[in-house]
């Protein structure tokens, strides 16, 4: 069970706190962040590597005013619904929600754990998520493609069959992870799986897997993901509902605001 934190952080209306060594070495060279979206692409990839690498908890973030008052319990400890999660090389450091972001949460969560990242000394900003499609179920393997703020990251993922996103729009966590990537002198990297928009899809999910494994090298088995699809898409509607809520407020939102070139 999780005791007192090692060092508590405040980043804005942020605490993270931490029951790990963050300045231990190596550093991690990759922050993976997961926020529940499209498809749940995001959330069901990184819970998957979290329990096919074993990954141990070594944080959590809280805020009195950007979430609400929930506790979710793990192996009997009460914790934040966001959390951090490391493997025992210090390859990567996660950052993964169980909860949807509010609408209003969104720009100072990803300034924060930008910022996190910025004194930590992580290189690269890595994301899965999904990509909604109308015509997902004629599609018998979806296409990946990716985002970032470095051109050459393009080149590198182009034998991969990754094929790079030149025009679009982009609403939520993840757009801003880009922005702030770039103006923070970060490799942002974000792979885009087409998908559902409000099922949950973990076939996708499993292509996001493997280009994100691709990339950063961390070897990781989608065989039981797939075997359990099914299973996946039962236990996760109620943070579908939920998420398909957020996402619904969050557009409505960037519907008054769109940019003239794609309306």
């Amino acid at each position: 069970m999780l005791g007192r934190p090692r060092r508590t952080l405040l980043f804005n209306e942020l605490q993270i706190h931490e029951y790990y060594d963050a300045y231990a070495t190596p550093t991690p060279k990759y922050m993976i962040l997961c926020f529940p979206d499209v498809g749940l692409v995001s959330s069901i990839a990184c819970r998957h590597i979290v329990m096919e690498k074993k990954l141990g908890l070594v944080g959590e973030i809280d805020s009195p005013t950007l979430l609400p008052p929930v506790s979710v319990i793990h192996e009997s400890s009460p914790i934040s619904p966001v959390q951090l999660y490391m493997p025992e090389d210090r390859s990567f450091l996660m950052v993964l929600s169980e909860i949807p972001l509010l609408p209003s949460s969104v720009y100072p969560f990803i300034d924060a754990i930008s910022n996190y990242a910025d004194e930590l000394g992580v290189e690269y900003l890595l994301a899965v998520t999904g990509l909604a499609v109308p015509n997902r179920l004629e599609l018998e393997r979806p296409q990946v493609f990716v985002a970032s703020s470095r051109e050459e990251v393009y080149a590198s993922v182009k034998k991969e069959n990754i094929e790079a996103l030149r025009e679009g729009f982009m609403v939520g966590p993840y757009a801003l992870l880009l922005k702030e990537g770039r103006r923070k002198g970060f490799s942002t990297v974000v792979f885009l799986v087409e998908s559902f928009l409000d099922i949950p899809d973990p076939e996708a999910a499993a292509l996001g897997i493997a280009a994100l494994s691709r990339f950063a090298g961390i070897q990781v088995d989608t065989t039981k993901l797939l075997e359990e699809a099914e299973l996946i898409k039962i236990r996760t509607r109620d943070l579908m509902m939920q998420t398909r809520k957020a996402m619904m407020d969050m557009q409505k939102q960037m519907e008054r605001q769109m940019p003239l070139m794609y309306m």
